[in-house]
């Protein structure tokens, strides 16, 4: 009699365990984007506008030194509790980017816009050289728009 109450109780753990296996492993990502894609994402919570904007100022300043080069951002509001379930959100503001299911980068807190900054830079493999060139390219276009031919008497 002891050793059917035993298979009984094996066999509903095996049992029960092989259902919470194929449910966790059926949840897709809420996210819809191809594999190759990158994404932004910032999990924003307007209570704490304040410890959100050095991750605002950071990437408005990425995208205006590099407008070509920086991926969809995604501002994903508190009270979106299926995103913050899958993606393991504990605190806000916490920025992911993410290439397909694969997660890039991480940034969870407070951090200073050149934290921030430094991070992006290095994910995005943008070089300072780039911005650089860009830079000089406009100081350059700038000076030849203004320049005046001397006046002749």
């Amino acid at each position: 009699m002891d050793k059917y109450i035993e298979l009984m109780i094996v066999s509903s753990i095996f049992l029960l365990s092989s259902c919470f296996s194929t449910t966790a492993s059926s949840i897709e990502n809420p996210l819809l984007q191809h594999e190759e894609e990158t994404i932004t994402v910032l999990f924003s919570d307007s209570s704490k506008m304040q410890d959100e904007k050095t991750y605002y100022d950071a990437l408005l300043e990425l995208k205006q030194d590099y407008p070509s080069n920086i991926p969809s951002l995604l501002i994903v509001d508190a009270n979106e509790r299926d995103l913050i379930r899958y993606f393991n959100i504990e605190q806000f503001p916490t920025m992911l980017v993410l290439t397909g299911e694969q997660e890039d980068l991480r940034m969870e807190g407070t951090f200073s816009k050149d934290e921030i900054l430094a991070h992006l830079v290095e994910i995005f493999h943008l070089e300072k050289e780039t911005k650089l060139s860009t830079s000089l390219l406009s100081h350059t276009f700038l000076q030849f728009y203004t320049y005046r031919a001397p006046a002749s008497y």
